[in-house]
């Protein structure tokens, strides 16, 4: 049976996972290498094409956070990584953290928003990969999202979303203008109720549930 659980929820889960003994750290780089660990197991068995570059879009929180771990993950495995900080870098504890981990990393690169509009156009086997809102999120996006995410959608490109693609509301289904159409979405701990609907499921694309250790 799937295991769906809403935002509050999912929030509940963690929390609880954390009290019996593990970190909210810990959740975050078990997300993070869990996504990368699939994704280099499907180009080991080329079932993806390799990359000229994996487009990480992050946001301030903990979405962001996870993306930044796929980051060190997809580097330290010899792919170029460029990271877009869409909301700007005033980033959570978490993510400052495995922002700050990146450091030894000379094969990842820090895009500006044309920069990354430039280069993706220029590359048909990119992988975008969407760590900007998560399950908390909910109205329309952002002005500035909204841009970043119709030309990631224009792109030739594989299209990644973490937990849910940013713009769909991870417990109704309402799903805001220019929110990120995935290819594949890696859920975390669980299924989220929009995963389950018919909208949801256009956006996500192929759905993979991965355990994080909050059960």
């Amino acid at each position: 049976m799937k295991r769906i659980y809403t935002a509050a929820a999912m929030r509940l889960a963690e929390k609880q996972a954390v009290e019996r003994g593990t970190s909210y750290e810990q959740l975050m780089e078990n997300a993070g290498q869990a996504a990368a660990e699939d994704l280099l197991a499907r180009l080991a068995a080329a079932k993806l094409t390799r990359p000229g570059s994996v487009f990480i879009l992050c946001g301030k929180g903990n979405n962001g956070g996870d993306g930044l771990v796929i980051a060190r993950a997809l580097a330290t495995a010899g792919l170029c990584v460029k990271i877009l900080f869409v909301l700007g870098e005033d980033l959570s504890a978490l993510a400052e953290l495995n922002l700050k981990r990146l450091a030894d990393l000379s094969t990842i690169k820090y895009l500006s928003i044309d920069e990354f509009s430039a280069e993706l156009m220029n590359d048909s086997t990119a992988w975008i990969i969407d760590g900007v809102f998560g399950t908390g999120y909910s109205g329309d996006l952002p002005t500035s999202v909204a841009s970043v995410m119709a030309v990631a959608n224009q792109a030739t490109a594989y299209r990644i979303a973490l937990d849910v693609p940013s713009g769909l509301n991870c417990d109704s289904g309402v799903i805001a203008k220019d929110s990120f159409k995935a290819d594949l979405c890696y859920t975390f701990g669980a299924y989220k109720p929009a995963h389950m609907m018919p909208q949801g499921k256009a956006m996500c694309g192929e759905l993979v549930c991965l355990d994080i250790g909050i059960a």
